[in-house]
């Protein structure tokens, strides 16, 4: 049952009127003069002819249906549930590898309420701290109105 068609072989492929065919012919070179190769692989008469990239019923295997399945084991992505299309991407799933031993422990700030006093909390990043003065303004900010407006508001922003 496994070398059995769709169809069967006495259906007609659709094709094209002999006009149409003739032009697609020239236009392909498919009959070309003896002294230029064939295009592609010549056929048993030496001449090179057409191959139709339709796919007709009669001329594909036979459905899965009706056909043996083959005996695939099983994997993730053959569950019903729990296998959503962007975890099916194995590219996901690598990471870096585990160290098996850490040479020296991070210093923890937060130990406990009684230890912990006193201790100034981890700024997150870098930790830099920005501070402006005037003497490193421009010239042209030196003597701005609007910067010493705003050097009021400079004493809110200073962390402790």
């Amino acid at each position: 049952m496994v070398g059995r068609k769709i169809a069967a072989a006495t259906v007609q492929n659709r094709t094209q009127t002999p006009f149409w065919r003739w032009l697609r012919n020239k236009l392909l070179a498919v009959d070309r003069l003896p002294v230029t190769p064939p295009p592609g692989v010549a056929g048993p008469d030496g001449k090179a002819r057409y191959h139709n990239p339709l796919r007709f019923p009669n001329t594909q295997s036979a459905r899965p249906g009706s056909a043996e399945q083959p005996n695939i084991p099983g994997g993730v992505h053959h569950r019903l549930a729990d296998n959503y299309y962007l975890s099916r991407d194995g590219r996901h799933e690598v990471v870096p590898p585990k160290p098996l031993y850490v040479a020296d422990e991070a210093f923890q700030v937060n130990k406990s309420p009684a230890e912990n006093f006193g201790l100034e909390a981890p700024t997150p990043g870098f930790g830099y701290e920005w501070r402006r003065t005037r003497a490193e303004e421009l010239e042209t900010q030196k003597e701005d109105p609007e910067l010493s407006r705003l050097e009021r508001f400079d004493r809110f922003s200073m962390s402790k």
